[in-house]
C-alpha cells in the first residue's frame, strides 16, 4: 500500500537533483541490453527504457516475474506491443527522475508524473494518459455525496498530506488524523468519521486488492487536487514524442484504455479521450 512518500512527491514540485542516480535495469521481455536515446537492441526491434520509482499502483515491476504492472505500466506495455517496441525499466527515487532522463539513463518517465508549467520547463510531456486526484471515502451506509455536504461532519486526513489541508477547509466539526492508510480507512469502517479524503489511485487499488462492503468511494467525484498525467521525454526527443502520442491515441479507441484504469481502481472519471 503507498505511504506518505507517494503523497508528498504526486502532489508536490518536482525538483532535479544534481546527485548520483543508483539504478536498477530489470529486463521485461525477452532480455537484451539498454538502448540510451530509444536505440535499437537486438535486430531491428527498437528499446525503450522507461524510467520509473517503482511504485504500484501507478508504474512498477512484479515480484518474481519482473513483469512491468500498475496503470502507466500497462499502458506503456500496450503501446509498445502495438509498436513492436521492447520494454526495459530504470528504477530511481522519483525526485530524480527528470535528471535521469536528461541524463539519458533513460528515454521516457513513466510514472504517473504530473504535467505541470515548471516540469514543462526541463522536459516535454506527452498528450494526457488520465488525471487523477483525491477520493472522498465515506461510510457504505452514508448519503454524503460531494465536499459541499460535509460541513459540520467529523472528517479525516492522514497525517503529513495535503489532504489534511483541505479537510481543515471544510468546515468540519471535528478534524481526526491518521499516521496510516490502513489506520484512515478503519476510522471510516468503525463510523470514527463521516469522511475521509485520500489519493484516489491508492484507495482505489487498495479496494481492488482488498475489497471492503463498509466503505463506499464517492462517485462521480471533481478533486479539489486534480492532476493531469503524462509519460515525461527529453526536448530534443521529438520523434519518441510522437510515436508515444500517436501509441497513446490508439490505446484510448479501445476498449483496453479504460479496462486498465478500472484494473487497478480507477473509473471512467479518471480517463481523457
Amino acid at each position: 500500500m503507498m505511504t506518505r512518500k507517494f503523497l508528498r512527491k504526486r502532489f508536490a514540485a518536482l525538483v532535479p537533483m544534481g546527485v548520483a542516480v543508483a539504478l536498477a535495469m530489470t529486463a521485461c521481455g525477452s532480455g537484451g541490453g539498454s538502448s540510451g536515446g530509444g536505440g535499437a537492441s537486438g535486430g531491428d526491434q527498437k528499446t525503450i527504457t522507461i524510467a520509473t520509482s517503482n511504485d504500484a499502483p501507478f508504474s512498477f515491476t512484479e515480484q518474481g516475474s519482473g513483469e512491468l504492472k500498475g496503470i502507466d505500466g500497462e499502458m506503456i506495455n500496450a503501446i509498445a506491443q502495438a509498436k513492436g517496441w521492447k520494454i526495459k525499466v530504470f528504477t530511481s527515487e522519483y525526485a530524480t527522475l527528470i535528471a535521469a532522463l536528461n541524463a539519458k539513463k533513460a528515454d521516457a518517465i513513466v510514472d504517473a508524473m504530473y504535467i505541470t508549467d515548471e516540469r514543462k520547463k526541463q522536459i516535454n510531456f506527452t498528450d494526457p494518459w488520465y488525471t487523477e486526484g483525491e477520493a472522498m471515502v465515506v461510510p457504505a451506509d452514508s448519503t454524503l455525496a460531494s465536499r459541499d455536504d460535509v460541513k459540520g461532519k467529523v472528517l479525516g486526513a492522514q497525517t503529513g498530506t495535503v489532504f489534511k489541508d483541505l479537510v481543515d477547509s471544510l468546515g468540519g466539526s471535528q478534524v481526526k488524523l491518521f499516521d496510516s492508510q490502513a489506520a484512515l480507512l478503519a476510522a471510516v469502517e468503525n463510523k470514527q468519521v463521516d469522511a475521509v479524503f485520500t489519493d484516489s489511485a491508492v484507495i482505489g487499488y487498495s479496494l481492488v486488492q482488498k475489497p471492503n462492503p463498509k466503505l463506499k468511494v464517492v462517485t462521480p467525484y471533481k478533486p479539489f487536487y486534480p492532476g493531469i498525467i503524462g509519460a515525461g521525454v527529453r526536448k530534443d526527443d521529438t520523434q519518441l514524442l510522437q510515436d508515444l502520442n500517436s501509441g497513446l491515441a490508439d490505446l484510448k479507441k479501445t476498449p483496453k484504455y479504460v479496462e486498465i484504469l478500472k484494473k487497478y481502481g480507477l473509473t471512467e472519471d479518471n480517463a481523457i479521450k
